[in-house]
């Protein structure tokens, strides 16, 4: 699987494009069209989820609907690890600034 990886990474993205439509030029059935299909469907949605703009920071940057359900889930993971600070504890720590 490594060696696959590997060598996936070694061609061009115009050598994978073309490998892919090789791959797709001998399906004749109908459910499997309808995979492809709906499969196509889920990366445009996740490309353009990837690509959203939900808001701006002060500065002016955008904030990117990706970037913010990973930092989201990042912040969530870290309190299922009970890695976060409570108010009282941030205020203590504040108070020795």
């Amino acid at each position: 699987m490594q060696q696959e990886e590997s060598s996936i990474g070694e061609r061009s993205i115009s050598d994978r494009k073309l490998a892919l439509i090789e791959a797709i030029l001998p399906l004749e059935l109908e459910e499997d069209l309808e995979v492809l299909e709906s499969s196509v469907q889920d990366l445009q949605e996740h490309i353009r989820a990837r690509q959203l703009v939900i808001g701006y920071l002060p500065n002016g940057s955008v904030v990117l609907k990706q970037r913010f359900l990973d930092r989201l889930r990042h912040t969530l993971q870290d309190i299922k690890h009970d890695e976060f600070v409570t108010l009282p504890e941030l205020e203590q720590r504040a108070a020795d600034w």
